[in-house]
């Protein structure tokens, strides 16, 4: 009998070890402010959402990716998550040759700095011929103002079937941009979280098993 407590004192220190071992060191990982990471998804396209927006445009070279206006109006489509309640949001240019880390993007329902999405990696341009011109693919990974990672692409349409020609030579491409996925990752803390918790789980479980 005194056996059995003693093991059964050991296996709730163990427990107990367990499970403050991964948050501890998930705290190593994770801000104060990225507690509440976002986590969702959202497309969206030119917008003349409302009559004071004009429709953004855009043009595509070696050294950067310009919206006129700028920033530009985008409406915001297909939302998930902690993006569901957004309809609206704007667009900032960029550089693209030298890129620079981190780079203004999408400012998220307004522009007050609140949700604004900024490159920190940008990946060489992808042309695909369509019937009557090309396609333009950029694919980026960013970081939200709270420290949510996220990743996405954005893809332009230009009439230019001779476009990645005239990319090559420094020249440049009028396009429409026809939409862009952004996805914002877990943080590899919140996955420690959830593996933690699941060994948690699965040791009590071989601690009722051995009881009985």
């Amino acid at each position: 009998m005194i056996m059995i407590n003693l093991k059964s004192q050991l296996l709730n220190a163990t427990l107990v070890l367990a499970a403050a071992l991964p948050l501890a060191t998930a705290g190593l990982f994770t801000s104060a402010g990225s507690a509440e990471a976002y986590i969702g998804s959202f497309n969206y396209s030119a917008s003349d959402r409302n009559p004071s927006d004009e429709v953004t445009k855009a043009t595509v070279s070696k050294t950067s990716v310009n919206f006129l206006p700028n920033p530009g109006a985008i409406l915001l489509t297909h939302q998930t998550g902690d993006f569901i309640s957004d309809r609206r949001g704007f667009i900032k240019s960029f550089q693209t040759n030298p890129f620079v880390s981190p780079s203004a993007f999408i400012d998220v329902a307004t522009l007050d700095g609140i949700k604004l999405l900024s490159l920190t990696s940008l990946n060489p341009a992808i042309f695909t011929p369509q019937n009557g011109g090309t396609d333009i693919n950029l694919s980026f990974k960013g970081l939200f103002e709270d420290g949510s990672q996220a990743e996405g692409y954005i893809t332009f349409a230009t009439q230019d079937q001779g476009a990645k020609t005239t990319y090559d030579n420094g020249g440049i491409i009028n396009a429409s941009f026809t939409g862009l996925a952004v996805t914002s990752v877990p943080e590899p803390a919140a996955l420690l979280g959830l593996g933690a918790v699941g060994a948690v789980m699965a040791m009590s479980r071989r601690r009722k098993s051995f009881v009985q």
